[in-house]
């Protein structure tokens, strides 16, 4: 005989613990929201019509929406670890990529929604990669820390097109990242035995992408 079959109907709650798990979605009506594995749009006005988009095989680490609500980008832990980016308006999977270990720390929009950034997590990926929304093929990739011991990445911002001396836009992108920087301080001499005290401070890396070539020099690197 046909075997019985359950339909998720009605989700509630959310991961409410993750840094980036809610967007307000840019038509006003809806949200996107993470719960678990699975990736939620819900009606504002209408708390029951919530549509239910299900890829990933392990709890969802962080959510994205573009500037114009075209895309939805969200990553995962876990040993897949993938980057999924999906098409708002059909409601489907657009473009899965399958380049992170361990999880993915941030996903992040490019202001004029031509490319996608994604950050792993440090320790177990600290690679940073850049994706073309018009392919989804990979357009840079790079580490994302100095030192995956003692630096990690735990947000990401696009700051639109590098300028020029004139202050005129280039074809070159900026975004920035920043996260957690931690120092060992070592107090004594030879004589006094030594102690150490842990400092934890803020690192922000600034990026300057070239979309053709796929370069992107470390501009510079301000800790707090």
């Amino acid at each position: 005989g046909i075997e019985p079959t359950m339909e998720l109907e009605h989700a509630i709650g959310f991961s409410g613990d993750l840094r980036k798990c809610l967007m307000f979605h840019p038509n006003g009506r809806d949200m996107v929201y993470a719960a678990g594995g699975c990736l939620i749009v819900a009606d504002l006005l209408d708390p029951h019509n919530q549509v239910f988009l299900r890829g990933h095989d392990d709890f969802i680490t962080t959510v994205d929406v573009s500037p114009s609500g075209r895309y939805i980008a969200s990553g995962q832990r876990g040993e897949n670890a993938d980057v999924i980016v999906w098409d708002f308006e059909e409601k489907r999977l657009l473009y899965r990529m399958q380049s992170h270990d361990a999880g993915v720390a941030v996903v992040a929009f490019s202001h004029d929604e031509k490319l996608l950034l994604s950050v792993g997590v440090t320790p177990g990926d600290n690679r940073l990669f850049v994706w073309d929304m018009a392919s989804g093929l990979m357009n840079a990739q790079s580490n994302a820390v100095q030192s995956v011991d003692s630096q990690n990445t735990m947000c990401a911002v696009w700051g639109g097109f590098f300028k020029d001396i004139k202050r005129r836009d280039t074809s070159n992108y900026m975004f920035a990242t920043a996260g957690k920087k931690r120092y060992t301080i070592l107090f004594g001499s030879e004589h006094v035995k030594r102690s150490q005290h842990v400092h934890n401070s803020c690192s922000i890396r600034i990026w300057c992408l070239d979309p053709v070539n796929g370069a992107w020099p470390v501009m510079g690197e301000n800790v707090n």
